[in-house]
């Protein structure tokens, strides 16, 4: 019998330790609800004519300020569907319950965090706003308040539903993470539709997109970037 030349490569066998798995999985489903939740918002912004653009945390600072937010939005989306099914997947081989409340504790911690940055953020554009009341300010309000204060608010009821999702599965509640490994996954597909659809129609719709308008190189504009 004729046998191969060639030897058959061995792959090893990686046994992934259960912590670090356990991690994985608080990582992956917390950021997929936080990206689906922050792109349908700014999905659905991309669909009005209002002047409306909602900031992306963490992705749009990876992409840089030169990216415009509906771009920075289409990256989210598919991202956030990416760290969704990771999330499905590692979720079924946690074996060790003291490694998956270890987890979400730290992500509970990360989400304090990233909740009070977004409040400080929302707290310092209120203090800007109403040192801009008047007209010789030249800070044009409207956009202040719907493009920087609104996207702050939706970033920070995110992160603290996160907060207390967290909580509850660093408490020992796997129910929560057997739902929530589902919703991220919900999340994240209804995110990835809405941008994929407002971004065709962005591109061959009419384009008066807020996305496209010229106040976007104001110093008030790179203040905002900042903020988001």
């Amino acid at each position: 019998m004729a046998t191969s030349v060639v030897e058959p490569v061995k792959m090893p066998k990686v046994k992934a330790d259960n912590k670090f798995i356990a991690g994985l999985n608080a990582v992956c489903i917390s950021l997929a609800v936080f990206f689906g939740w922050m792109t349908i918002f700014a999905a659905i912004a991309g669909f009005t004519k209002k002047g409306w653009g909602v900031g992306i945390p963490l992705v749009g600072t990876i992409l840089g300020a030169n990216t415009d937010q509906m771009s920075i939005a289409f990256v989210a989306g598919f991202l956030s569907v990416l760290l969704a099914v990771a999330g499905l997947i590692t979720a079924r081989k946690i074996t060790d319950v003291n490694a998956m409340k270890d987890s979400w504790k730290c992500v509970r911690n990360l989400f304090v965090v990233i909740a009070g940055i977004e409040v400080l953020k929302m707290l310092c554009l209120a203090i800007y706003s109403l040192l801009g009341i008047g007209e010789k300010s030249g800070v044009e309000q409207g956009y202040l308040w719907l493009n920087g204060f609104l996207s702050n608010t939706l970033a920070a009821i995110a992160a603290v539903g996160i907060v207390f999702i967290a909580h509850a599965i660093a408490q020992g509640k796997t129910q929560v993470l057997s739902i929530m490994r589902f919703v991220a996954l919900g999340i994240a597909g209804v995110a990835c539709i809405l941008v994929f659809i407002s971004t065709l129609i962005g591109f061959y719709g009419n384009k008066t997109s807020s996305f496209s308008s010229s106040s976007s190189s104001s110093s008030l504009d790179s203040w905002l970037e900042l903020l988001k």
